[in-house]
């Protein structure tokens, strides 16, 4: 009896390894044979970039991507803290405002920081590149505020 009960464990258990690998097993393969190209490379070929361009365009990438991540991680943060104190009663509506204005504050770091990038980037490019690259930008800041107005 115990034997029986052992076995059917054991085959219950292989049999749902088995199915868990021969799931994900392939789609480990296509990630590996189709892996997503960076945003750094989807750039360069969009706009055509040199291999000096590229080079560049990396130098400019790598330190506005890593202020642009610690922005963000900040901006959780203190959107977490906002959020802790509307969830107190009575809510304490000057220590909201402080959190409130470190937000913008932080926000408008963001844009600056963003502004800032795009208008070193321009400086690598041709003017057809930078045409290109501001169309490009116009795009995705339009599609954005579309998703906002859709949300309100």
């Amino acid at each position: 009896m115990l034997k029986k009960k052992l076995i059917i464990i054991l085959l219950i258990a292989g049999f749902s390894a088995g199915t868990i690998l021969g799931v994900s097993i392939p789609r480990l393969w296509r990630k590996e044979l189709h892996p997503r190209p960076s945003p750094n490379h989807f750039l360069a070929n969009y706009l055509s970039l040199s291999d000096s361009q590229k080079k560049e365009m990396e130098s400019l990438n790598k330190p506005f991507y890593e202020k642009i991540r610690k922005i963000r991680a900040q901006l959780a943060q203190e959107r977490d803290e906002l959020s802790d104190l509307l969830g107190q009663f009575p809510p304490d509506q000057e220590k909201i405002e402080v959190e409130l204005n470190e937000i913008v504050s932080l926000q408008a770091q963001l844009e600056r920081e963003a502004i800032n990038h795009f208008v070193e980037v321009g400086k690598i490019l041709t003017p057809t590149q930078r045409a290109k690259f501001l169309s490009f930008t116009k795009k995705g800041l339009h599609h954005k505020g579309k998703g906002l107005e859709k949300i309100r």
